[in-house]
């Protein structure tokens, strides 16, 4: 990778469906989950010293900013942006994009969620290098995984039959999260992608779609007069966000811009991948005993298959369980099927609705 290459790491999420463990004062992506390092770390430094710690960009939320910069002291403080509220993932890049183009205009720009795992760090540089290649010429690039179970919990993102080249395709459409019978089906096509969430395009391409696809989003952002830090940056950027509309960058413009031929490119990456966005997903990652139970802890399972515990203080005993989760925490214990682990999103919000923030 060259001195026109940056990376903007997304680091602004909430990680909901990974409470009670994930809170808002420490969310998923400062977790140690599969080793001593937390994802957000792991996510930088995957890329492995490639990219200068000059031209890496991480977007958290303002609660956030002084525990990012000590967790990556190679970082430049001004490179570690708080947003003020969250309002989706395409103000997070439209952001990132206007200060790029401040400080070096003519760059090519990897974004990468904070709080994903990737099993093999060289065949992943190789596909951004891939990537790097398939941007050129002001291409809309995202990594698509091929899927290896109908799952509900991701999006997916269907190519054309065209191979541009080795592994290049055109894309046809995005789909949002399906449900089961759909999901089967997109499995059975072959032509479907897991939506990594990963992106790779050329600066001005990228700003050039937003111009048609989210015009209000970046003039907005294009008006911010101030930098990090300059002392009245966090008031101008709070008077900023205020007026955005929380809106993905994939139903903002990615969605548009593959209507038009040739816009949109994937690439179909063979590294192991998962999002981490789920205890099931935990479960399904980690080595089980001979009835297919996971820990993270102290555990003790009797009678029970299928199930994952994630214990740090106790042993926590199950006698007679199936596909079931538990996550012990200090102040709250969280007991659920399997099946319903994409619901932890009610709990947060039933917890908001009984005022229990001290849990939130």
């Amino acid at each position: 990778m060259t001195s026109s290459v940056w990376a903007v790491i997304m680091a602004g999420g909430i990680g909901a469906r990974f409470w009670p463990l994930s809170r808002l004062e420490r969310p998923k992506q400062f977790l140690s989950v599969f080793s001593a390092e937390p994802l957000l770390a792991e996510t930088v430094h995957r890329l492995g010293g490639q990219l200068d710690a000059a031209h890496i960009l991480v977007v958290t939320n303002a609660l956030h900013v002084e525990r990012t910069r000590e967790l990556l002291p190679e970082l430049p403080a001004e490179n570690v942006i708080g947003e003020p509220v969250g309002r989706n993932t395409a103000a997070c890049i439209a952001l990132s994009a206007k200060l790029i183009r401040d400080r070096e205009p003519d760059s090519r720009v990897i974004v990468l969620p904070a709080d994903h795992f990737v099993g093999d760090a060289e065949e992943f540089l190789c596909t951004l290098e891939r990537a790097l290649l398939a941007c050129q010429g002001g291409h809309l690039v995202t990594l698509g995984i091929a899927p290896d179970r109908p799952e509900t919990g991701y999006g997916y993102i269907q190519h054309g039959e065209e191979e541009i080249c080795a592994g290049v395709h055109p894309v046809r459409t995005f789909a949002e999260k399906p449900n089961l019978a759909t999901a089967l089906r997109f499995l059975r096509s072959g032509d479907f992608l897991w939506n990594s969430g990963i992106f790779v395009w050329e600066n001005d391409a990228l700003i050039a779609a937003l111009e048609v696809w989210l015009p209000e989003t970046w003039e907005a952002v294009a008006a911010l007069s101030s930098a990090p830090g300059q002392p009245d940056f966090g008031a101008q950027l709070a008077a900023c966000y205020a007026g955005l509309r929380p809106i993905s960058i994939d139903v903002g413009v990615m969605e548009p811009a593959a209507r038009v031929a040739g816009k949109v490119r994937v690439i179909r990456a063979s590294f192991p991948w998962n999002d981490v966005g789920t205890w099931a997903e935990v479960h399904r990652m980690l080595d089980g005993d001979g009835e297919g139970n996971t820990t993270q802890g102290e555990a003790l399972f009797v009678n029970s298959r299928n199930c994952h515990v994630q214990a740090d203080r106790r042993t926590v005993v199950l006698l007679g369980m199936r596909d079931t989760i538990v996550v012990d925490t200090p102040d709250a214990l969280l007991v659920c099927p399997l099946s319903q682990d994409q619901e932890i999103r009610q709990v947060i919000q039933r917890l908001k609705e009984e005022g229990l923030h001290e849990l939130l």
